[in-house]
């Protein structure tokens, strides 16, 4: 019950123990557009968690044939992301009785296995990095970090859901090769999907 733990503790850190003021000025920015105000690795990490719910999505489609249908919780992570998915790997990543095919459509799970799209991931998040040539700052994050309870529950959120995919590439992909590749944060679940294409199911 390790994932009903840490979901319990993260609903925990976020609803009592996460820093931040009252008057959120991450969040007030990003509200109002202003962008320029926000430290890049800062920005970054946000807009990573917008893309960590597609490589999940992705996985959690190919391989959806356990006892919880994996789609809806998948689709729940693009917007509170690790917070829908440790219910679904602690109660219903199980195997299902009488089922030994995937739930997902067969057209879907071409497009999400198929190299344009997994390269479509590549790119975005490449793309995240780049912001990253803006320059950073470390003391700058850490100063978001207590001040805004956003950047605060957001960064538990990223590192929840890096141990989680490296997981799920274990969990899913248990015979695929390059497996390590998976503890590069993002990038590396693509990859090993992308050197195991074949082998996908």
């Amino acid at each position: 019950m390790i994932f009903l733990f840490i979901w319990l503790v993260l609903i925990g850190y976020a609803a009592f123990l996460a820093p931040g003021e009252d008057l959120d000025p991450v969040f007030s920015n990003i509200l109002s557009g202003q962008w320029d105000n926000i430290d890049p690795l800062v920005f970054a990490v946000f807009n990573s968690l917008g893309l960590f719910p597609l490589v999940f999505l992705t996985i959690l489609l190919l391989h959806d044939r356990q006892r919880w249908p994996a789609w809806p919780f998948a689709l729940l992570s693009l917007g509170i992301g690790a917070f829908s998915l440790l219910p679904y790997f602690a109660f219903g990543d199980r195997p299902a009785k009488n089922r030994s095919t995937v739930r997902t459509p067969r057209w879907l799970m071409q497009f999400l296995s198929s190299r344009f799209w997994l390269l479509v991931l590549m790119v975005m998040w490449a793309s995240i990095l780049l912001t990253l040539l803006q320059g950073f700052s470390l003391e700058a994050y850490r100063d978001a970090f207590f001040s805004s309870s956003l950047v605060s529950v957001m960064t538990v959120d990223w590192f929840v859901l890096w141990g989680l995919s490296v997981y799920a590439v274990n969990r899913y992909c248990p015979k695929a090769k390059a497996k390590g590749l998976a503890w590069i944060p993002i990038l590396g679940p693509l990859l090993v999907m992308w050197v195991n294409k074949k082998k996908s199911s």
